[in-house]
């Protein structure tokens, strides 16, 4: 004699088999409708207008470009034009007076107005730069940095 118990397992299996086997294919066949929805790019209004638009809707293109007529009569686009901006003319410093007091050197006054011993010779045409003397009033290159407040 056949036993009983396999026949009555797949009789309570085969019912929930069938509904699994239901609820995957509706769940995969509604992801394919989606994913054809949103690949085909097709516009769907908000749910309580109840319709949905056949055809996505077009935004007008506003252009600020400047446009012409061509030859054709179609309007054409001319190309932005960007403004160049102004050259700025930055003016050459003009020099200005040092007057050397004692114990200063030509290194120490140019380092004092951040320029070089060469562009105060140059100035103020000095061959020998130990032969300056306190009282001289010397042209220094403009440009440079402003001097440090001298203690008081």
């Amino acid at each position: 004699m056949a036993d009983p118990a396999p026949n009555s397992t797949l009789r309570t299996v085969l019912p929930w088999a069938a509904a699994s086997v239901i609820v995957l294919a509706v769940a995969v066949t509604a992801g394919l409708f989606l994913a054809y929805l949103v690949a085909s790019g097709r516009a769907v209004d908000a749910p309580d207008s109840g319709t949905a638009s056949p055809t996505p809707r077009r935004t007008p293109v506003v252009s600020l470009a400047p446009t012409t007529v061509g030859p054709s009569g179609e309007p054409t686009v001319q190309p932005r034009r960007t403004p160049t901006p102004p050259v700025e003319i930055t003016p050459e410093p003009s020099p200005f007076e040092h007057v050397v007091s004692r114990d200063e050197s030509l290194t120490y006054i140019a380092g004092l107005y951040c320029t070089t011993v060469e562009a105060i010779r140059e100035l103020n045409e000095i061959t020998n730069p130990r032969l300056i003397q306190p009282g001289q009033v010397l042209q220094i290159p403009g440009g440079g940095c402003a001097p440090a407040p001298s203690p008081a």
